[in-house]
C-alpha cells in the first residue's frame, strides 16, 4: 500500500504568506491578460515575434513588482478597453498591506501564547523535595494537598504509606489530629496572653513616663518660684533684717535647677561651682514653651527679658555692691568665682539669635 506524503499544518504566518504569494500570482497573471488583450486588439501594436528581433517594448520592472504586481503597458489601444482590464493596483496594496499586518500579529499573538503556556507551566506547581525542607522525613502534614505526580519516588512512597496508616488507624489519626489542634489553640492562647501582657506593660511605662514627666515639670516649676522669691527677698527694702556674712554659697539663689535626691528618704546633694554649667543655666532660665502653637515673636521677647533681668542680678559689679557683704568671708572667694561664670553664660546666650 502506497504511504501518501505527510502534509503538516500550517502555522498562522505561513498561511499569510501563502495568501500573499496566491494575491502576487494573480496580480501578474492579470496584467498579462491585460497585455495580450491590447496586442490583440491594437494592429499598430508589435507583436511578440516583432518584439524579440526589434527590441522589448515592454517596460521593465520596477522593484516594486514583486511586491505589488508588474505595471501597466503602455501599449495605445483603446483607452475603455485598457480600462476594462487594467488590474486594481490599489486594491492588491491594500490587500497585501492587510496580509503583512495580519501575519505580524499572528507572529506577536503566537508568541504571547507561547511564553504564557510557559510560565503556566512553571507556576501550575513548584514542588520542594522533602530532603530541601525543614523538620525531616517524618513530617507528612504538609502532603496531604499535594499533587502526587509532582513528588519524588521517595516522598511517593512515603505519602503512600502515611496514608495506608491513616486508613488503617483512623480513630488513633483522629486522636492525633485532635491534639494537634489543642496544641495550636493552646499555643494561639498563650501567643495572644504574652501579647496583651506586653501591651498592658508598654502602657504601664507610658504611664509612670508620663508621671515622671509631670513631677519633673512640678519641680521645675516650684523651682523657679522659690528663685524668684528668693531674689525679692534679697532686693526688697529693709534687707537689713538679714545679718551680714550670714549668707553660705548654697543659700545664695542660683539660676540653675536643684539636684535631685538620690532617693526617696534621702536629702539632695548640695550644690557645688562645677553644677554652674552654660547646659543647666540654659535649661533653668529658657524652659521650651509647653504650647507648640505660642508665636515666635512672643518667646523671643521673653527670652530677652529673661535674660536681661539675669544679667541685672548677677552683673559682677551690682552682685558685689547688693549682695557680697551678705556673704559669709569664707565662701566670699567661691560666691565671686559662680558669680563670673553666670555672667559669661548669660554673655553668650544674649549674643545668641
Amino acid at each position: 500500500m502506497t504511504k501518501g506524503k505527510l502534509r503538516m499544518k500550517r502555522t498562522p504566518a505561513e498561511e499569510a504568506e501563502r495568501e500573499w504569494r496566491k494575491a502576487q500570482k494573480a496580480a501578474r497573471k492579470a496584467a498579462r491578460k491585460a497585455r495580450h488583450a491590447d496586442s490583440d486588439e491594437d494592429p499598430s501594436h508589435p507583436s511578440r515575434k516583432r518584439g524579440r528581433t526589434e527590441g522589448p517594448t515592454v517596460q521593465a520592472y520596477d522593484d516594486s513588482d514583486s511586491e505589488y504586481g508588474p505595471q501597466p503597458p503602455s501599449g495605445s489601444g483603446s483607452g475603455s478597453h485598457h480600462r476594462a482590464h487594467k488590474p486594481d493596483y490599489e486594491r492588491i496594496r491594500a490587500e497585501v498591506e492587510e496580509m503583512r499586518f495580519r501575519e505580524k500579529l499572528y507572529e506577536a499573538m503566537g508568541e504571547d501564547e507561547r511564553l504564557d503556556s510557559v510560565e503556566a507551566s512553571m507556576n501550575s506547581y513548584a514542588h520542594i523535595p522533602r530532603r530541601w525542607r525543614g523538620g525531616g522525613m517524618d513530617r507528612m502534614d504538609d502532603e496531604h494537598g499535594v499533587d502526587p505526580q509532582y513528588m519524588e519516588d521517595e516522598d511517593y512512597a512515603e505519602w503512600v504509606r502515611d496514608g495506608m496508616w491513616r486508613k488503617k488507624h483512623a480513630a488513633e489519626h483522629e486522636e492525633q489530629m485532635r491534639r494537634q489542634a489543642e496544641r495550636k489553640a493552646r499555643k494561639e492562647r498563650e501567643k495572644a496572653l504574652h501579647e496583651e501582657t506586653r501591651r498592658l506593660e508598654r502602657a504601664a511605662e507610658e504611664e509612670r513616663r508620663r508621671r515622671r514627666g509631670a513631677k519633673e515639670r512640678m519641680r521645675a516649676v516650684e523651682a523657679r518660684e522659690w528663685y524668684d522669691k528668693r531674689w525679692k527677698e534679697l532686693l526688697a527694702p529693709g534687707i537689713t533684717a538679714v545679718p551680714e556674712s550670714s549668707l553660705s554659697f548654697v543659700d545664695v539663689p542660683w539660676p540653675v535647677m536643684p539636684l535631685p535626691a538620690p532617693s526617696r528618704n534621702a536629702e539632695p546633694p548640695l550644690l557645688t561651682v562645677d553644677d554652674l554649667t552654660a547646659e543647666a543655666i540654659a535649661a533653668f532660665l529658657l524652659p521650651p514653651p509647653e504650647d507648640a502653637q505660642t508665636d515666635a515673636e512672643a518667646v523671643k521677647k521673653d527670652r530677652k527679658e529673661k535674660l536681661r533681668e539675669t544679667m541685672l542680678r548677677f552683673h559682677p559689679d551690682k552682685f558685689e555692691g547688693r549682695i557680697m557683704r551678705l556673704v559669709c568671708s569664707a565662701d566670699k572667694e567661691v560666691v565671686k568665682e559662680a558669680v563670673g561664670m553666670v555672667a559669661r553664660t548669660l554673655n553668650t546666650l544674649m549674643g545668641e539669635r
